[in-house]
């Protein structure tokens, strides 16, 4: 049986930036510069679509 599966967006904390909003940029000597996920807010939107594929267990029957 196949489900798609929609969850609805949510605010959820940036996990490159820790919610700081800013990142270590190791290139330039470890100066902060602007988080490139969350463009500085700490913060992003998330949401998920997906389909599901359920179906019984056969003995045997290739997965």
């Amino acid at each position: 049986m196949i489900r798609q599966i929609e969850k609805p967006p949510r605010v959820a904390i940036c996990r490159t930036c820790k919610g700081t909003g800013c990142v270590e940029n190791w290139s330039s000597g470890g100066e902060l510069e602007t988080c490139p996920s969350c463009e500085g807010s700490g913060r992003l939107v998330v949401s998920c679509k997906m389909m599901v594929d359920t179906r019984p267990y056969r003995e045997g029957e290739r997965v």
